[in-house]
């Protein structure tokens, strides 16, 4: 499998990313070929669909003042959040821990980084939908049949640094079910499925960077996925709380520490 870094000019709302992705793929000496994987971060995309928020246009509510004073943020970055979270779950300063789209991440997506000042990114309205019609529009206008993937980075428990996370996938299965299959000693799988988009995703991190290396997609080549005319979403890719390790026994912890 190769991972190829796609580099840009910076991107701004009245482009067509595919337009400017396609471009640079051509400049880099690179051409899509069929069951490739473009795989686009979540905040250029946004961009282009109008997910950049001016700060000093947001009203700021008394609890997102309280919120913002509590974890040391900007009131309006506190304000976005709330509207933008499913579920508040705690947090420590400059960070909120919120569950959105079924998925743990950090003040629900919403981002300071990679946008000029005094604004913020919000995650796109539906990642699922705009790696579909990507997806689309690259068939029509060259023909490849090609998997498409939007993708944030985010934090694992205990461990330092980010890691990749898929938003949307169109194009090839975002997990592989193990259940069922025998180990190396025939022990059966009870339990094991493999995230095969995040890893993917965390691989084009680690060449597209989250700074200033104006490097917002990444191009797969010979991934070992199950290409499939369909698209996906969190809800694809998703465990209930229950079921998670971590979200279980830090439930358990709680009402432990609240009874």
């Amino acid at each position: 499998m190769k991972v190829f870094p796609i580099k840009t000019r910076i991107i701004i709302p009245e482009d067509n990313i595919l337009n400017v992705l396609l471009d640079a793929i051509q400049s880099a000496g690179l051409e899509l070929l069929e069951n490739d994987i473009l795989t686009i971060a979540e905040t250029p995309l946004g961009t282009t669909e109008g997910r950049v928020v001016k700060l000093s246009d947001v009203k700021v509510s008394d609890e997102a003042a309280r919120i913002g004073e509590k974890y040391t943020l900007l009131p309006e970055v506190a304000e976005l959040i709330l509207q933008e979270a499913d579920e508040i779950l705690g947090g420590i300063p400059h960070v909120v821990l919120t569950i959105k789209n079924n998925t743990l991440m950090a003040n629900a997506g919403v981002d300071k980084s990679n946008v000029p000042p005094g604004y913020a990114s919000l995650l796109p309205l539906d990642s699922r939908s705009s790696a579909d019609r990507i997806r689309s529009e690259i068939k029509r206008r060259t023909g490849k049949n090609v998997g498409v993937m939007v993708i944030d980075s985010r934090t694992q428990p205990l461990r330092l640094g980010n890691i990749g996370m898929a938003l949307g996938v169109a194009g090839f299965r975002p997990v592989a079910d193990d259940r069922g299959r025998k180990d190396l000693f025939g022990n059966e799988l009870r339990i094991t499925r493999r995230a095969i988009a995040d890893n993917l995703a965390s691989a084009c991190t680690a060449v597209m960077g989250e700074s200033d290396e104006s490097v917002p997609a990444a191009l797969i080549r010979d991934a070992p996925v199950e290409f499939v005319n369909q698209s996906f979403d969190s809800s694809e890719m998703w465990i209930s709380p229950t079921e998670c390790m971590y979200m279980a026994i830090f439930e358990q912890w709680r009402r432990g520490n609240t009874s």
